[in-house]
C-alpha cells in the first residue's frame, strides 16, 4: 500500500485578511462506463501550474470576499478505460435550438476505437540542461503550426520562442520593453497570414512580428468601461482573426448566499479596435457576503471555437454553443448522473485544510472559515472545455484529487455524439488539440518546465499512427 500524502495550500482572500490567491478548482473521482472509479486531481492555481497545471486556463485574478481553500491529494491507484457499445444519440428541437443528447453508457467508440495518447511525448520543447535557448519559465500558451513548428509564449522571460518540428530552437522573438526596459510578458501567441505572428501581452497590447522576426506593428486594447480592470484577459482567437477577451463584472454588494460572479466577453478586431460585447455570463462560484467559501460549488466555464463559444454552468453535463448576442445555437447533453458530495468528502476536505495550516498564523482562523463555508450537494459535472482543430468538443470530467490515472476527458463529435473518454496525464495543461496531436505544458515540482507534443492515436481512422 502506497503512502497517501496530503498537500494543502490555503488561499483565503477575504477582505484582505489573507493575500489574494489564484482561482482554484477541485475535482472528484468519477465512475467510467465500465463502472470503475477513475482518477482524481486538484488544482492549486496558476503559479502552481505544476502543482496546478490546469489553468489554463488562464490565470483568474481573485477578488472574492469568500475564502478559498485548495489542496491536492495524491493517491496512486489504477484506472479504467472506457469500452464502447452501440451508438445512442437523440436529437430534438427546443424553440429552434438543436439539442443533442447522448447515452453515457453507450459511447460511439467500441473498445478497439478508443483514442489514446502516445505512451511518451513525440516532441519536448524546453527543460534541456545546458541549452539556454531551451529555457522556459512560466509559459502561458503555445501553438503548433501546420508545418510542425511550435511557438511558445515564454511569459516569465518576456519573449516568444520558435522551435522546429523536432523540438530544436529556431529563433527567439524579443517582446517590446516598458518602464525600466522590462519586456512585456506574452500570454498568448497565434499565427497570422504571411508567416507573421501575434503576441498578446499582459499589458493589454497586441504585438505583430513579421516574417523575419521584426516587430511590424503594435496596438493597445481599450480598457473596458464596465468591469474590473485587473481581470481583463484574453480568451482566444476566432477563425477570422478577431479576438475574444473577458472581464469580471463588479459583484453585487447586496448579494448573499451562494451564487456566481458574472463576466463580460468582448470581441476585438485584429488591430485592437473594439467590435462589441459578445455577451454577459455567469462564471465563478462564490459565497457572497460571508467569510467562508462555497466548497465544490459549480463554477461555469467557456472556450472559443471557430466563430462561436461553448459555455456551460457545470451543474449538469450540458454545454451550449453560443453566438454573439448570447444566442444559443445548439446544446450537447450527456445523461451522466451527478455525484453527491458525501460526509467523507466533507470530512476529508476539512481535515486536509486544517492539517495544511497547522502551526501557521492561519490555524486559528481555519475552523471559523470552515464553519462558515457551504458544501455543494453534488460535485460539478466538469471543469474545463476545449474545441480541437477539427471541431470535436472535449470536456474535462470534474475530479478533486488524483489517483495517478490522469484526467478523463469526454469527447463529442461536431454533431454532439458522445464518442467516449480519453485519458490525459494529470500534469499536462493542454493548449491545443490537433487531428493527431495534443500540445501542452508540464513541469517538475522544482519548477523546471517544458512544452510537450503527444501523439493522439485514433484506431481505425485513416492516417492514424
Amino acid at each position: 500500500m502506497r503512502t497517501i500524502t496530503f498537500k494543502l495550500r490555503a488561499r483565503l482572500a477575504d477582505r484582505g485578511v489573507f493575500g489574494p490567491g489564484p482561482r482554484t478548482r477541485a475535482r472528484k473521482a468519477r465512475s467510467g462506463p465500465c463502472g470503475r472509479t477513475t482518477g482524481i486531481e486538484i488544482d492549486q492555481g496558476p503559479d502552481a501550474r505544476f502543482g496546478r497545471l490546469a489553468q489554463p486556463y488562464p490565470d483568474q485574478p481573485t477578488r472574492s470576499r469568500m475564502r478559498r481553500l485548495t489542496f491536492s491529494l495524491l493517491v496512486l491507484a489504477g484506472g479504467c478505460r472506457p469500452g464502447g457499445s452501440s451508438d445512442a444519440l437523440a436529437v430534438t428541437d427546443s424553440a429552434g435550438v438543436r439539442v443533442a443528447q447522448s447515452d453515457y453508457d453507450r459511447p460511439a467508440w467500441r473498445i478497439g476505437d478508443v483514442w489514446t495518447l502516445s505512451a511518451t511525448p513525440r516532441i519536448q520543447v524546453g527543460n534541456r540542461i545546458g541549452n539556454p535557448n531551451q529555457q522556459l519559465y512560466q509559459v502561458r500558451h503555445a501553438y503548433r503550426l501546420p508545418d510542425g513548428r511550435i511557438i511558445v509564449a515564454n511569459t516569465g522571460l518576456g519573449d516568444v520562442r520558435i522551435f522546429d518540428d523536432r523540438g530544436r530552437h529556431v529563433t527567439t522573438l524579443s517582446m517590446p520593453t516598458v518602464g525600466d526596459d522590462e519586456p512585456v510578458n506574452p500570454v498568448q501567441v497565434y499565427p497570422l497570414p504571411g508567416d507573421s505572428l501575434l503576441a498578446i501581452g499582459a499589458d493589454e497590447s497586441l504585438t505583430v512580428f513579421g516574417p523575419q522576426g521584426q516587430i511590424a506593428r503594435r496596438a493597445f486594447l481599450p480598457v473596458p468601461e464596465v468591469g474590473v480592470t485587473e481581470t481583463f484577459q484574453p480568451v482566444g482567437m476566432f477563425g477570422d482573426g478577431t479576438l475574444l477577451f473577458r472581464v469580471d463584472l463588479p459583484d453585487d454588494p447586496d448579494a448573499s448566499g451562494t451564487g456566481r460572479r458574472r463576466i463580460r466577453l468582448l470581441q476585438y478586431a485584429p488591430d485592437g479596435s473594439p467590435i462589441g460585447v459578445y455577451g454577459d455570463f455567469e462564471d465563478q462560484a462564490l459565497l457572497f457576503a460571508d467569510r467562508g467559501a462555497w466548497i465544490f460549488g459549480p463554477s461555469a466555464t467557456h472556450t472559443i471555437a471557430d466563430s462561436t463559444i461553448w459555455y456551460g454552468t457545470t451543474e449538469r453535463f450540458e454545454l451550449h454553443e453560443i453566438a454573439p448576442g448570447e444566442s444559443t445555437l445548439q446544446v450537447f447533453r450527456l445523461d451522466r448522473p451527478a455525484t453527491a458530495v458525501i460526509s467523507t468528502d466533507r470530512t476529508t476536505y476539512s481535515q486536509a485544510a486544517r492539517g495544511e495550516v497547522r502551526g501557521t498564523d492561519l490555524e486559528e482562523r481555519m475552523d471559523t472559515t470552515l464553519r462558515q463555508s457551504v458544501f455543494a450537494d453534488t460535485f460539478p459535472a466538469y471543469d474545463r472545455i476545449l474545441v480541437d482543430d477539427v471541431g470535436n468538443l472535449w470536456v474535462r470530467n470534474y475530479q478533486w484529487f488524483d489517483m495517478g490515472s490522469g484526467y478523463a476527458w469526454s469527447v463529442f463529435d461536431p454533431v454532439g455524439r458522445f464518442l467516449g473518454e480519453v485519458r490525459i496525464p494529470s500534469l499536462l495543461e493542454i493548449y491545443q488539440i490537433g487531428p493527431d496531436f495534443v500540445l501542452g505544458r508540464m513541469a517538475t515540482i522544482t519548477g523546471r518546465e517544458a512544452v510537450y507534443e503527444y501523439g493522439l492515436l485514433k484506431p481505425g481512422e485513416e492516417g492514424s499512427s
